[in-house]
């Protein structure tokens, strides 16, 4: 076999190593998601938490495994390598909720259940095509200058993040790996960054790496230290006051970070950026910079452009950035050192490590339906290649067995109080690091 065959799509799964190229084709997630996550040394943590039934994809790649020494043009990245020892034990809680979950969605027909669609229908394809219809519409309305278009495209564009291109970047966006990959594309542009750059930062380095110190990108640091093992500087000791302005403008920040950084974010995933991928990258981030910021001001002047702009970023960013601020970082969540080097069940570590918020009851719908399920983080954890819409079935399934193992999973009751939790979080962070953590300055 030659070493082109094996240059973007060679996973190492379980200690053995695979040569995915023939597969990527048929891949349902689309052949992106191989090339992610290829060269990652843990590739089981993909095939179990993507998957309902993982022993199923193990003997489906079974024929692909390469065998011998093989020369790899990129080899497997031991830099991204877990510190925690993940289990996934047949008689695992992680397990157990895998099958217990699918079946709550699927049913026990087994006739019925082959028919099963995990990921969004047509009704909610439609919707969402119709969200970013009405989102471009705003969005013109914007650079006229209607302030009113302004605070609707915030709105719009916030919901666009979490509920298309978030979605669509876990593949569960429709059954269509094109239509996914399509309206990831657009979704990109409105939001900010790029299908590329999230992929890395966010599907590989946050789902896998969950909360793990210098490898989790969403932590933001060194921004802020939010956990034993970060680097502490002496700003950080006001990290609960001057994180929240840098909250309400996140989105701007991460556009800006991420156009800047093209070159640096190549080396967010195991793999490096192709030239077409940067190239890509900067068409993206080009057309939302034109759209989002030049157009308003060019239409408008700087007085009022600038001010339609700040509605937009504020509420997009407000809206979106205090949901996902609360998702792995309150009281409870930090668990990565308690467990470095340690064996711990993958379904346990997620659902402590991450949080919920509206869990049960009528919140749960109406959040679920307004963040794209991103109020029930910890199934997403868990069922990331599945559609929010089975998040609240999954997440009855969830409670139930943590209750029966005797452990509980992290949530809020509302939102007010996972805000509030988090800012207390960040000031006792600050203050307990500034005595236990090495200062870098």
């Amino acid at each position: 076999m030659g070493v082109e065959q094996l240059l973007d799509r060679v996973w190492t799964i379980k200690g053995k190593t695979y040569d995915l190229t023939k597969f990527a084709a048929n891949h349902p997630g689309g052949e992106r998601a191989i090339e992610n996550a290829a060269a990652h040394p843990n590739g089981e943590l993909f095939v179990e938490s993507y998957h309902p039934d993982p022993e199923l994809i193990y003997n489906t790649i079974s024929k692909y495994e390469v065998k011998g020494n093989v020369k790899l043009i990129n080899p497997v990245n031991d830099t991204f390598k877990s510190e925690v020892k993940y289990t996934f034990d047949d008689k695992g809680w992680y397990r157990r909720v895998k099958k217990a979950g699918m079946a709550a969605v699927r049913g026990t027909n087994k006739k019925f259940a082959k028919k099963t669609n995990l990921r969004g229908d047509l009704t909610y394809l439609l919707f969402d095509c119709l969200h970013l219809l009405l989102l471009l519409v705003a969005t013109m309305m914007l650079w006229f200058g209607s302030w009113k278009a302004a605070v609707c495209c915030g709105i719009l564009r916030a919901a666009c993040i979490m509920r298309i291109a978030h979605v669509a970047s876990h593949a569960s966006l429709s059954p269509w790996a094109d239509v996914n990959k399509l309206l990831y594309y657009i979704s990109m542009m409105f939001s900010g960054t790029t299908p590329e750059i999230w992929s890395r930062k966010h599907v590989v380095r946050h789902h896998i790496n969950t909360n793990e110190d210098g490898l989790d990108e969403d932590r933001m640091d060194p921004l802020k230290c939010v956990a034993p093992g970060l680097p502490y500087h002496e700003f950080h000791k006001n990290q609960h006051i001057y994180m929240w302005p840098f909250y309400m403008h996140v989105v701007g920040v991460w556009a800006l970070s991420d156009f800047l950084g093209n070159g640096y974010r190549a080396n967010a995933g195991c793999m490096p950026f192709k030239t077409k991928d940067v190239m890509l990258n900067y068409f993206t981030l080009g057309v939302h910079f034109l759209i989002t910021y030049f157009l308003p001001i060019y239409c408008q002047g700087w007085l009022w452009g600038l001010f339609l702009i700040e509605i937009n970023t504020v509420l997009t960013s407000t809206i979106f950035g205090f949901e996902f601020i609360v998702n792995h970082e309150i009281d409870g969540c930090d668990i990565f050192q308690d467990y470095k080097d340690k064996e711990i069940d993958w379904g346990k570590y997620q659902a402590i490590s991450s949080a919920d918020f509206h869990p049960l009851g009528w919140g749960a719908w109406f959040f679920n339906q307004l963040t794209g399920g991103l109020n029930l983080q910890i199934c997403h954890h868990l069922f990331p290649g599945v559609h929010y819409r089975h998040y609240p079935v999954l997440t009855e399934v969830i409670y139930k067995l943590a209750k029966e193992d005797g452990f509980e999973p992290t949530y809020s009751s509302s939102v007010i109080e996972a805000v509030s939790r988090h800012h207390q979080f960040l000031k006792n962070c600050s203050n307990e690091f500034k005595k236990t953590s090495l200062k870098t300055e």
